[in-house]
C-alpha cells in the first residue's frame, strides 16, 4: 500500500505548478485503485485543511482543480458504495468548511452523495445534502436550467420524505425560474408542475391539486420523451399507450380531488371540464363523478366505493371531527338540498344529511358565509331559505338535466357502436 503521507510530501517539493497537479492525480488514481482508504482519507485532508495537520497547506488554486478531479473519479471508481459514501462525507465535511474556495467540487460531491442515499431511499437525506449546494453565489455563473433542476429534485425528495412543507419552500424556489418565457427544459416544467399538485393534495387544496392535475393528464410525446429520456422511450414499444396510460392516472387523481373539494360554484366549473373530457368516462370514479356533477345527492353505498381510491391523507379527520371525505360528502349534499328546496327546518337539514340539527346549521351557515350557497338562515323560525329557485337558476338546473341525458345518449350510442355496429349501418334502400 502507498504510503500516502510520504508520496504527499514528495509532491510538495516538485517546482512547477502543472506538475504537482499530475502527480497529485496520478496519486489519486493509485490510491482508488489500491482501494487504499486511510491513504485517501490523508489525500482529501492534504487538500482540503488549511493548515493541514502535517506539511504545507495546498495552494487553492492547485487543491480545487485536484479535488474537483478527485471527486468524479471518486464516484465512477470500483469502490464499494459504502467506502464512496464514507469518503463522500468526509469531503462534504472538509469542503463544507472552506466552501468559499471549493464551491465546484463541493457541489460535485452534493449531487453524487444525494445519489447514494436516494438509492438507499434516504429521502430526507438526499434532500439536505442537495439543499446545502450554494446556488445563489455570485463566485459562479449557474444557469437557471441548473438552479430549477435543483430545486425540484430537492422537492421531490422532500415529497418522498412526506415532508410537504419543506417541499412546498423549494418549488417556490422553482416557480419563477420555471415561468420565465426563455425556459425550455419540459422535464424539469413537468416535474414542477407535478410537485406542485402533489403538495396541494397534501395540503387539502383539493381545488387547486384538481386543476394541476387535470392539466398534467394532458402532456405530449414531447414531454414524456423528455421525461423518460429518448433511449428509455423508444424501449417502451408503443408509447402512446404509455402516455394515454399516464395521462389517465393524473386524470384519475383530478377527479378524485375535484370530487374532495369544497362544494360551490367553482368546484362545478372544474366538475364541468372533467365530465365533458371524453376520457373522464374510463375512470372508475367517473359514474360518481357525474352525480355530484349533476348536483344529485350521493348515498353510502356509493361512499363506501369512493373511498377505496383514496389515499390515507385523504381520509385524515379534520378539526370539525369529521374525515377528508365525510365532510367533502355532507357539503356536497348541502349544496344539492340548496338545488332542491327553496327552504328546509335545521332538523330535516339534519335528517337529509344524517346529522344533528345544530351541527347541519353549522355547516350550512360556513357554506353560506363564504357564499358556496346562497340564501339566508332565519334563527327565529330554524329555517334555512335557499335563494336558488329564481329563474336563472332554473335554466342552470335544466341545462344540468339537458347535459346529463346527452351524456346518457351519448354512453348508450358509444355502446351499441361497440357491441353492435351493424345496427348503425345505413338502412338498404
Amino acid at each position: 500500500m502507498t504510503d500516502a503521507h510520504d508520496a504527499l510530501d514528495a509532491i510538495e517539493r516538485i517546482g512547477t505548478h502543472a506538475q504537482k497537479v499530475e502527480e497529485y492525480k496520478k496519486l489519486a488514481t493509485k490510491l482508488l485503485t489500491e482501494a487504499n482508504m486511510q491513504g485517501l482519507s490523508t489525500f482529501v485532508r492534504r487538500l482540503s485543511e488549511d493548515p493541514p495537520q502535517r506539511g504545507e497547506a495546498v495552494p487553492t488554486m492547485i487543491s480545487r482543480q485536484v479535488l474537483q478531479d478527485f471527486v468524479s473519479e471518486l464516484f465512477n471508481s470500483s469502490l464499494p458504495q459504502a467506502q464512496r459514501r464514507e469518503l463522500g462525507q468526509l469531503a462534504l465535511q472538509k469542503l463544507k468548511a472552506r466552501l468559499s474556495s471549493f464551491e465546484e467540487p463541493f457541489s460535485i460531491v452534493s449531487e453524487k452523495m444525494a445519489d447514494i442515499l436516494q438509492a438507499d431511499e434516504d429521502w430526507a437525506g438526499a434532500a439536505s445534502v442537495l439543499s446545502q449546494i450554494p446556488l445563489t453565489s455570485s463566485q459562479r455563473n449557474i444557469s437557471d436550467d441548473y438552479k430549477a433542476k435543483m430545486y425540484v429534485r430537492i422537492a421531490m425528495l422532500y415529497l418522498e420524505a412526506e415532508d410537504e412543507v419543506a417541499a412546498d419552500t423549494f418549488v417556490g424556489r422553482s416557480h419563477a425560474l420555471v415561468g420565465k418565457s426563455d425556459f425550455t427544459n419540459l422535464e424539469v416544467k413537468f416535474q414542477h408542475q407535478a410537485c406542485r399538485a402533489r403538495i396541494y393534495d397534501a395540503k387539502r387544496k383539493f381545488q387547486d391539486a384538481a386543476r394541476h392535475y387535470y392539466d398534467l393528464s394532458q402532456v405530449g410525446k414531447a414531454t414524456v420523451i423528455a421525461c423518460m429520456g429518448e433511449e428509455a422511450a423508444a424501449q417502451q414499444g408503443d408509447l402512446d399507450r404509455v402516455i394515454e396510460q399516464q395521462n389517465l392516472e393524473a386524470l384519475s387523481k383530478a377527479g378524485v380531488c375535484a370530487i374532495l373539494a369544497p362544494a360551490g360554484p367553482e368546484r362545478s366549473r372544474l366538475l364541468a371540464m372533467l365530465c365533458k373530457d371524453e376520457r373522464s368516462s374510463k375512470l372508475p370514479m367517473f359514474p360518481m363523478l357525474k352525480k355530484i356533477y349533476l348536483e344529485r345527492v350521493i348515498r353510502a353505498p356509493e361512499i363506501e366505493q369512493f373511498q377505496k381510491l383514496l389515499k390515507p391523507h385523504q381520509m385524515a379527520m379534520t378539526s370539525d371531527g369529521l374525515t377528508v371525505l365525510q365532510k367533502a360528502m355532507i357539503e356536497h349534499n348541502l349544496f344539492a338540498a340548496a338545488h332542491m328546496y327553496n327552504n328546509i327546518t335545521f332538523e330535516e337539514l339534519g335528517f337529509f344529511l344524517h346529522l344533528s340539527a345544530d351541527r347541519a346549521e353549522g355547516i350550512a351557515r360556513g357554506m353560506l358565509l363564504e357564499n358556496r350557497i346562497p340564501g339566508s338562515i332565519d334563527q327565529i323560525e330554524g329555517m334555512i331559505y335557499f335563494s336558488s329557485a329564481d329563474s336563472t337558476q332554473r335554466v342552470k338546473q335544466w341545462d344540468a338535466y339537458i347535459a346529463g341525458a346527452c351524456m346518457s345518449v351519448n354512453d348508450i350510442t358509444q355502446y351499441i357502436a361497440t357491441n353492435h355496429p351493424s345496427y348503425l349501418m345505413p338502412a338498404e334502400s
